[in-house]
């Protein structure tokens, strides 16, 4: 994993049975009645409340593991984790639709959880197991980046990878404002999206890949040299349509909590290519974006890089 450069527009685990409360944090109003935590019956009891468990893939969770730990939420829901330390404490930390958290490095176990159902059950999707600042398996987990990218959109670890964008369904980048920005001999090539859905940019460089997500309203970066005769080429990908649906985790008739599976891919996006070669464009099938409003835009943010 590599951080990119990438501005918004606008701007050892405990059991399910949970563990012992820290007293002070159940009552700083930090816990939430949606979800399962410190202050609840049915937290920290000698028999644990009937779980029921939804399927991360679904809900568009995913964990990434470089130079921390973290958890991303690329679905349209809330969820929330539920971090236990070793030493007893515990915290609760919401995540909103398009946001993230990082964990710390201190050896935890954390459920990321969806709000309770409507009878009250505790809903799970999975956990994320840190030991010495690196996520280890668990019984029940949340997809890796990697697994999320291949699953939401085409990337070269995608199983119909094959052929690269040649069998995708095209969408009109035009209508979902979708651009780009290149300065003929610059060293730095924008994708921006100015849209309301999220995007994918797959960077081929030489035979290097690299897959960054853009968001709603964001711009990313990737710096390019113009004095190379290897050409980069940038796919935008869009998100797949249908698809079949996967299972989260369940328990058998055993009260064994077994994994879930990832449903079948759907359909193929994308928008188009931009290929830069010796400082010069050589394809287009994006449209550009004026360069003086671009360079003049100073706003800056984050974004992650996948390779």
């Amino acid at each position: 994993m590599v951080a990119t450069n990438a501005v918004r527009e606008q701007s050892v685990g405990p059991g399910l049975g949970g563990a012992v409360a820290d007293d002070a944090a159940a009552r700083d109003g930090r816990w939430d009645d949606l979800y399962w935590g410190p202050g609840d019956p049915d937290f920290g009891t000698t028999t644990p409340p009937r779980f029921t468990f939804a399927d991360p893939h679904e809900a568009g969770l995913f964990h990434a593991d470089d130079e921390h730990v973290s958890i991303h939420n690329r679905g349209a829901g809330p969820a929330a984790a539920l971090i236990f330390f070793v030493d007893g404490r515990v915290e609760l930390r919401r995540l909103g639709p398009g946001e993230m958290i990082i964990l710390p490095d201190e050896d935890s176990f954390t459920y990321v959880q969806a709000p309770r159902r409507a009878d009250g059950r505790p809903m799970v999707y999975g956990g994320v197991w840190v030991q010495q600042g690196k996520a280890r398996p668990v019984t029940i987990p949340i997809p890796t980046e990697r697994e999320f990218l291949a699953q939401r959109y085409l990337t070269p670890w995608s199983t119909d990878w094959v052929g690269g964008l040649a069998g995708c369904r095209l969408r009109d980048p035009a209508e979902d404002r979708i651009s780009y920005q290149y300065r003929s001999g610059g060293t730095t090539f924008t994708v921006r999206n100015a849209g309301d859905s999220w995007v994918a940019v797959v960077h081929r460089a030489g035979t290097e890949y690299s897959v960054v997500e853009c968001g709603p309203r964001e711009r990313v970066d990737f710096p390019v040299s113009p004095h190379s005769a290897q050409s980069d080429v940038f796919s935008v990908v869009g998100q797949r349509q249908t698809g079949s649906p996967g299972r989260g985790p369940y328990v058998s008739a055993s009260g064994t909590v077994h994994p879930g599976w990832a449903g079948r891919p759907g359909a193929a996006t994308a928008y188009g290519s931009v290929v830069v070669m010796l400082g010069s464009l050589v394809y287009s099938a994006l449209p550009k974006r004026n360069l003086y409003v671009a360079f003049s835009d100073r706003r800056r943010g984050c974004s992650r890089v996948h390779r």
